[in-house]
């Protein structure tokens, strides 16, 4: 590559999204993941298109070119640049197939200068459907897949009915036509989608299709006191979807007092030349009451490192397992009514373990 090129090089990577990748993806591997969005991606020379777009032939990229785009404590990254070459089957969906190849590559996303970590970001589950299911076709496959709930908030349901262990909400306005939710877990049936690559393979006789979303409760309660739109509509962006962990460390303990060390030192000027033994004395009970609070101090913030890694540890376990448990009942609903289980971004899924960060790195 030549310097002109290097030094245009942020520019052209900035302007459309891209995959930043920790190494340089196996051609076979890159189709692979491609095709999960879009199961006709095929190779173009070096590069490969699929849903409309070009996913350009990776780039070497080091520190120098990484520091004028944003990505802190890299030394070298692969850049894939993705390029709309014609009309996009749904909208963003150049945007949505950097952040799933980054996803599955264990990488970063950039789109309009701004660096992402999509594996922060699980997303929801999502279930592709030829049709708006009737309650009666997927109730029992909900009934089986959720926590059961135990009874119906009326002050957020005051239409729901409890069946079998599951609420369901009839909505019929919009683009959403029912909800249904268990004890942790929400499903959201949704109509009226331009078709994804993915589905227009499956059904190209379809001009729609309907989608099953599989969030969370949780999430969606703050979300409920909106007339305006109903919990779980689809036009949510991932990012408001996104909750952090805080912890706070406990400060260790300081050192001894100031003023202690004040009237050691002018008892010590008062007695005169006698009192130097006891002086004397004084410092050495001072110094070793330092040293012990030293060593206390040292111990409380292992301690409370301990901790904060045992929390984050925790977290990102019960995150993957929540993000499991949705997988899960995507999976179901696309086997039981003959769907197709992706995940946010439209990229497929066979398996739970499918929707983890990195699968393919």
């Amino acid at each position: 590559m030549g310097w002109f090129s290097k030094l245009l090089l942020p520019g052209r990577l900035r302007t459309g999204p891209t995959a930043l990748l920790p190494a340089r993806p196996d051609p076979k591997t890159l189709l692979a993941v491609a095709q999960l969005a879009d199961p006709e991606a095929r190779t173009d020379g070096d590069d490969i298109l699929a849903g409309g777009s070009r996913i350009e032939s990776p780039v070497e990229l080091t520190g120098e070119v990484l520091a004028k785009l944003g990505v802190p404590d890299e030394d070298r990254l692969w850049a894939c640049r993705i390029a709309a070459e014609g009309p996009l089957p749904v909208d963003f969906f150049d945007k949505s197939l950097a952040e799933g190849i980054a996803y599955r590559l264990g990488g970063w996303s950039l789109c309009q200068g701004e660096p992402l970590d999509p594996a922060e970001d699980g997303g929801d589950a999502l279930v592709y459907l030829p049709a708006v299911p009737e309650p009666e076709e997927i109730l029992p496959i909900l009934a089986e897949s959720l926590r059961h709930a135990d009874a119906v908030d009326t002050a957020r349901w005051p239409e729901g009915e409890l069946i079998e262990g599951v609420v369901h909400v009839p909505v019929r306005r919009g683009r959403v036509a029912d909800v249904y939710a268990g004890a942790d877990v929400l499903v959201t049936v949704e109509e009226g989608h331009r078709l994804p690559p993915a589905a227009q393979t499956r059904w190209p006789y379809l001009t729609e299709v309907a989608i099953a979303r599989v969030s969370p409760v949780a999430r969606t309660e703050e979300e409920a006191g909106e007339d305006a739109e109903p919990a779980g509509a689809p036009s949510r962006d991932a990012a408001d979807d996104r909750t952090e962990d805080v912890t706070s460390a406990e400060a260790a303990p300081g050192p001894l007092d100031a003023g202690s060390d004040s009237e050691d030192a002018s008892t010590g000027a008062s007695t005169g030349v006698g009192s130097d033994a006891e002086g004397a004395q004084a410092a050495e009970g001072a110094e070793a009451a330092t040293s012990r609070n030293d060593a206390e101090g040292t111990e409380g913030a292992e301690g409370t490192e301990d901790t904060t890694d045992t929390e984050d540890t925790e977290g990102t376990d019960e995150a993957r397992g929540a993000l499991l448990t949705r997988a899960a009942v995507a999976l179901a609903l696309a086997d039981g009514l003959r769907g197709i289980a992706a995940d946010s971004r439209g990229f497929q899924i066979a398996e739970a373990a499918d929707v983890l960060p990195g699968g393919h790195a």
